[in-house]
């Protein structure tokens, strides 16, 4: 009885977040200057008959194989480990480093509706029900209301991150924000000329 309440209620909030931003979405311009292209795979291993039955059509249009019974019963089992709490729900490369004029490009080979949101400190995303499992707080970019227009990136979509400065960035996923990268930007040789 209690994971169906929580799937229920988890019902209502994802369908409003999945629906209500479905475009993806690209952080700056497409074009900014020069660099190299670091890639991460934001994946998931949504099965779309048991999501879509959940939490509407749509919020998975996947072919993955882990039921809404058996994502719920991981988040409980597993508790927040960061990339452990739901099977297959993760950012690939987890931490990784680019060089200063580097971009980013997060590329959604998943099923469902993911962001990928610069943080200053990992904790809960914007979905109560997630955080309730989990123990979480959500973070204090899910008070910005243009997140995930801005951050967001549908099945199948891309969104390119560039412009960041030398230091340690950290980015989540803030419906599943077990979903975690680090990134180092590595001051590049013209960032050391005056």
């Amino acid at each position: 009885m209690r994971k169906l309440r929580v799937v229920l209620g988890l019902s209502v909030t994802t369908t409003v977040l999945v629906t209500g931003f479905i475009a993806p979405a690209t952080a700056g311009s497409g074009s900014g200057g020069g660099g190299e292209t670091k890639r991460v795979r934001l994946i998931d291993d949504c099965d779309p008959a048991t999501f879509n039955a959940a939490f509407g059509p749509g919020t998975c249009v996947g072919d993955g194989e882990t039921t809404v019974e058996d994502f719920i019963a991981q988040l409980i089992d597993n508790g927040f480990e960061a990339n452990e709490s739901a099977d297959d729900w993760e950012f690939k490369p987890a931490d990784f480093h680019i060089d200063g004029g580097d971009r980013i490009r997060a590329v959604n080979r998943g099923g469902e509706f993911h962001t990928f949101t610069e943080v200053a400190e990992f904790g809960g995303g914007c979905v109560d029900q997630l955080n309730a499992i989990l123990g979480l707080t959500p973070v204090p970019e899910c008070d910005d209301p243009d997140v995930f227009p801005t951050t967001g990136v549908a099945p199948g979509g891309t969104l390119d991150v560039h412009g960041l400065a030398p230091g340690t960035h950290n980015f989540e996923c803030l419906i599943h924000p077990w979903m975690q990268s680090v990134v180092e930007v590595r001051a590049t040789n013209h960032d050391h000329h005056g």
